[in-house]
Formats: structure tokens, sequence, C-alpha cells
């Protein structure tokens, strides 16, 4: 049961994950905007990570169905959303009224941010528990080969 609860949930991260880089990509610069509008970055950088991080998504989506790359893939995942929960939070504490960019889209659209976080806190969830689902796996399958 668990075998399968993980692989739909590393489905459900990836097709998430794919469709975030994939839409990010088709318009880098409105996409750069939107990291511009969080305050956080000055304007060199924002262009740099809407450059990179959709390809990172997009990566690590892929990588989530390969055996080699899925530990460090699920990490990297992790890590971007648990960023994602910072920026989202600090936006929201500041009082901005900005789009969360997740989706890339009108970087001037406006949008309530508690549900970019909610779902960015429950893809950090979701990455969670397979790293430990993963980190067990791999140590019951050394401990196989050793025994």
């Amino acid at each position: 049961m668990i075998p399968l609860f993980a692989q739909l949930a590393r489905i459900a991260l990836a097709a998430m994950f794919l469709y975030a880089g994939f839409s990010k990509l088709l318009d880098p610069a409105a996409f750069a905007v939107s990291i511009e509008n969080y305050r956080l970055l000055p304007c060199a950088p924002s262009g740099w990570v809407a450059l990179y991080l959709p390809w990172l998504e997009t990566g690590c989506a892929f990588g989530l169905f390969l055996p080699r790359l899925r530990l460090g893939a699920t990490a990297l995942l992790a890590a971007l959303c648990a960023g994602f929960c910072g920026f989202i939070t600090s936006a929201l504490l500041r009082g901005l009224d900005i789009s969360c960019g997740c989706f890339g889209g009108d970087a001037a659209a406006r949008s309530d941010l508690r549900l970019p976080l909610l779902r960015a806190a429950l893809l950090l969830a979701a990455c969670a528990w397979l790293l430990m689902h993963e980190t067990r796996r791999l140590r019951r399958s050394a401990a196989a080969r050793v025994g």
C-alpha cells in the first residue's frame, strides 16, 4: 500500500512541478517581474532566478521517477517548497498585494496569497513524506545487501 501511495505522491508532485515549470518557461520576463514583486531580490538576480528556476523544477519533476536521482530531486523540491513558503509568508506579513507567480501568468494580477501558501505547505509535506519513505527504502535495500 505504501509503495503505491509513494508512487501516487511522486506523480502528483511531478505533475504540479512540470506544470509550474513549463508555464514559467513560456514567459520568463513575466516570471521575473513576479519575482521582483516580492521585493526580496534586486533586478539582475531576479532575471537569473526566472531563467533557472523553471528548469530546476522541471528537471526535479523528471528526477522523481529515476531511482538514482529520486532522493536528490525530492530533497531539492522540498527545499524549493520551504523557500516558497518563506517568500509567500514574507509577502503576506508585509501586506504585499501581488500574484504569487507560481504558475507564470500575469505578474500584474493580484491574488490572495493564503491559497498559494497552503499549496506550498502541502507540497512541502508531501516532499518530506517522500524523503522519509525513500531514505527508509534505501536503508532496507542497503541492509539487505550487507545481510
